[in-house]
Order: C-alpha cells, then sequence, then structure tokens
C-alpha cells in the first residue's frame, strides 16, 4: 500500500513539474502590446474611459485575421509578426473579420459615409518599439449649395447625382478601387429650390483625372423628371476637407449651369477650370 501512495505522490509532482514548465514556456512565447499610440489625421487620439469599443485590429502577417482590441488594456500576443491597423469606425470599416488582403471599404451609395482607418501597420515581437497607428480620413465632402432669391414651384423634389471615379478603398495596400460609379439622393423641397443644400462624403481624388462631376434632376410630386441640368466641369474632393459649390438652381434656359463659385478646402475659385489648372 505504501508503494502504492509513494507511486501516486510521485506521478503528481512530476505533472506539477511538467504543468510548470508548460507554463513557463507559455510565458515565454509571448510578448506583452504595450508601446503604441493612435492618431486620427496626424492628431493624438484618446479614447473616452468609458467608451468600450475595439478598434485595433490585427492580422497575422499572411493578412488571417487574428484578433479586435480596446486601446484601453495591454494584451499578450504569441511571438511573431503582425499587422495592426486601427478605425474609430469599427462597425462600420471592418463589418466582418475577412483576411486584411481581402478587405475593401466600398463608396457607400448614398455618399453618406466617411472611410476613417489607418495604414496595415506591421509589428512584430517582443513589440518594444513604439507603434504609431494613424487613422487617416480617406473622404472628403461634397457640398452643393443654393443661392436663389426666386422660387421655381415646377418642381418638389431635387435628386442630385455625383459620378465618381473611384468606388472602393483597399486597406492592405492604401490604394483605390478605379471603377466609374454614381451615388445620388433625392431631397424634397417646399420652397422651390430655395436653400437647397446637400452634402456628399466621396473618396479623395488626388488627382484631375479622379475629379467628381454632378447631374440635377428636378421632379414633382409624382417623381417625374421635369428638368435636368449638369455643373459645368469637374470638381476635386480633399481628404477631411470641404468642396463647396455656390449656385443658382432656378436659372431659366439653363440645362448646363456654368456660373457658380467653388470653395475648396478654404480656397476660392470662380471655375472648375481654374481649379484644374492650379
Amino acid at each position: 500500500m505504501k508503494k502504492i501512495l509513494n507511486k501516486i505522490l510521485g506521478y503528481g509532482v512530476l505533472l506539477m513539474f511538467i504543468a510548470a514548465c508548460n507554463n513557463d514556456e507559455e510565458k515565454y512565447n509571448t510578448s506583452v502590446v504595450r508601446n503604441f499610440e493612435i492618431q486620427i489625421n496626424d492628431e493624438p487620439y484618446v479614447l473616452n474611459t468609458g467608451i468600450s469599443t475595439k478598434f485595433i485590429f490585427i492580422y497575422k502577417n499572411d493578412g488571417d485575421f487574428f484578433a479586435n482590441y480596446s486601446s484601453h488594456f495591454r494584451f499578450a500576443l504569441e511571438n511573431g509578426a503582425y499587422k495592426f491597423l486601427a478605425t474609430d469606425l469599427p462597425e462600420q470599416m471592418v463589418p466582418s473579420p475577412v483576411n486584411l488582403n481581402d478587405l475593401i471599404i466600398p463608396q457607400a451609395i448614398h455618399a453618406d459615409q466617411k472611410v476613417n482607418i489607418s495604414a496595415a501597420m506591421p509589428y512584430k515581437s517582443p513589440f518594444e518599439d513604439l507603434l504609431t497607428m494613424n487613422i487617416l480620413t480617406r473622404t472628403g465632402t461634397l457640398r452643393l449649395k443654393a443661392l436663389d432669391k426666386t422660387a421655381d414651384p415646377a418642381y418638389t423634389n431635387i435628386k442630385t447625382t455625383v459620378e465618381v471615379k473611384r468606388s472602393g478603398y483597399k486597406v492592405a495596400d492604401e490604394t483605390f478601387i478605379q471603377e466609374d460609379m454614381e451615388v445620388s439622393r433625392t431631397k424634397k423641397t417646399t420652397t422651390g429650390g430655395i436653400n437647397y443644400t446637400d452634402d456628399f462624403i466621396v473618396f479623395q481624388t488626388d488627382e484631375a483625372a479622379n475629379n467628381v462631376s454632378i447631374r440635377i434632376e428636378f421632379m414633382n410630386n409624382d417623381m417625374e423628371v421635369v428638368s435636368t441640368k449638369e455643373i459645368s466641369g469637374s470638381f476635386p474632393i480633399v481628404a477631411n476637407a470641404v468642396t463647396q459649390i455656390n449656385f443658382n438652381l432656378n436659372e431659366a434656359d439653363t440645362p448646363v449651369i456654368e456660373n457658380y463659385e467653388v470653395t475648396v478646402n478654404g480656397e476660392v475659385y470662380t471655375t472648375a477650370k481654374k481649379i484644374n489648372q492650379k
């Protein structure tokens, strides 16, 4: 009996020793991520402590989704190479945990969604260097503002269509999907166009070839098109900025609106031609 008890005790000590070795091995096969900072458009960003949003996304080096964390706490990762990205709009920017190489953020069809996301930053154990994740706004705002003083009772709805050259943003390599598409919105007007204004959020254009163009349809209560106008020229969109076009909707016999004032990121132009010549 004594021999049996000794054997049981011996096996118990052996199991405890094995467990301790495994714990030590796990301890030394992980490293704690603690030295990182978040920025939004180059400005420091600190998440309110009362908000539990997990806006740090971690991918394995091959792009496979690995984990999603908040910035409130330190966390340990298995030693290795990863890619980190951050966004203050996690549900909209990363709606599902796909491979990083397949993560494409589409242009919102109603032009009502900002795109805020950092580059995918490489980071490897022991995670000692400072990691900066700079969340950049990849979209800008096109603002249309009517200056009319006289109403036109012929229409009660204004449908504005913006033709864009970029249909999506590929996160893995910070490139845009070059594809023509249209975004549109219809607004009801009870003032015959007076005080009409609308904002469209679309991808930054970067160069003149990607500038946006605008078509306006005027419709009655039955949503029948009464008339159509275009705004002459095409217009740049600057990331995290506003391109505002001030014009008259109701000038008679003007299927093409050529008289307008454009403000791009605070700089005023009188025609789209002058913008593109700059």
